[in-house]
């Protein structure tokens, strides 16, 4: 049922993204720009992409709002729907680049992207340090195209037709995840970098800062553009959203395992393991994460390890505490949501727990 739904709402959504990018090629006279606002569409007109974040913020908004007015208003808010996926897309750029990946939803990421068109001005060119310039072009590109799809996001809220005081609540909003993103982010490579093993709680609060306040800001926009209450409908509905996007996250690291094993990535599954190993489970975990390269052995050993100190099952079960947490939390909104979006969020949150992709 919900994968129907998402479908349907997946094709308005892209439709919208369409729309928005041929007005900005048509608003655009430079024609350096436009090049590179095809770049950024080529990107995020992913067939792949799930658009989460405009289903969330289009299903609160139509979840709180008269059904009376839904109807003069559903197009308004699809427009402004797709401000929460440039900034979805702007920190996966982000996040792509900083973590050298080459492949996002079954194409380059967006720096290479950008490496290999520039690899083709510079196919028959002979350059001196040629390859690291286009590495160099990438970089700096996609450090620009992130920022550029925070700001296209903002813009959209900014030129919306709703009224002013309801849309200053809902850019503030929109800033406060940017602003948990960042934050995410910087302690995420300030970790890395100094080789810090991340506790559990610091696990969720960069899942938090990372996704759960992303799922969270998109759903509490819809939610303040259709007048919702503050306490009794708001709150509840950002509370369940924020323990959502938690569980999301656990539940993505868990299918990611193996990638993220291959990679010696210590998420979730890593730090309850050494939670439990023994001396000799950790003395080999500990040696292979400092391979520089792992075998098909050694990734099925660290796998087994996961397995034997129950890394894996605590895992599901703190996703599927958060999840009912959620469920808990939306019981509390009063007046409650319509009827079609009460069904969709608590069917919602149960995918996340469940889901296999």
């Amino acid at each position: 049922m919900i994968e129907d739904f998402f479908k349907k709402e997946i094709t308005v959504v892209n439709d919208e993204l369409k729309k928005y990018f041929t007005q900005l090629h048509k608003n655009e006279k430079d024609l350096l720009l436009k090049d590179f606002i095809t770049q950024l569409e080529e990107f995020i007109l992913n067939k792949k992409a799930k658009r989460i974040h405009p289903v969330l913020l289009n299903a609160a908004f139509a979840g709180i709002v008269n059904p009376m007015y839904l109807e003069d208003q559903i197009e308004q808010i699809r427009e402004v729907s797709i401000a929460v996926e440039l900034l979805h897309s702007g920190h996966l750029i982000h996040d792509d680049l900083l973590d050298d990946d080459m492949e996002r939803r079954g194409k380059p990421t967006f720096h290479v992207q950008l490496e290999s068109e520039l690899n083709q001005v510079f196919k028959d060119i002979d350059l001196p340090n040629k390859n690291d310039l286009i590495e160099l072009y990438g970089r700096d590109m996609s450090i620009l195209g992130g920022t550029q799809g925070y700001l296209l996001g903002l813009n959209i809220l900014k030129s919306s037709k709703f009224p002013e005081h309801l849309k200053l609540l809902a850019i503030n909003e929109y800033t406060e995840a940017m602003d948990y993103i960042m934050k995410g982010q910087l302690i995420e490579e300030y970790m890395n970098y100094n080789n810090i093993t991340m506790t559990l709680e610091q696990y969720l609060n960069i899942a938090e800062c990372q996704k759960a306040r992303i799922f969270e800001k998109s759903t509490k926009i819809g939610a303040i553009l259709a007048k919702g209450n503050l306490h009794y409908q708001i709150k509840p509905l950002s509370e369940a959203m924020l323990s959502i996007g938690q569980a999301h996250s656990i539940r993505d690291d868990i299918l990611d395992l193996e990638s993220d094993i291959k990679r010696k990535q210590k998420k979730i599954l890593y730090i309850l393991a050494v939670q439990n190993t023994d001396e000799d489970q950790s003395k080999r975990l500990n040696e292979i994460y400092h391979k520089e390269n792992l075998t098909k052995n050694d990734i099925e050993e660290v796998n087994d390890i996961f397995t034997k100190t129950n890394a894996i099952m605590i895992a599901e079960h703190l996703a599927k505490n958060l999840v009912e947490q959620a469920r808990n939390y939306l019981k509390d909104i009063y007046p409650d949501l319509n009827k079609a979006q009460k069904v969709f969020f608590n069917i919602f949150s149960d995918f996340v727990y469940l889901r296999e992709y």
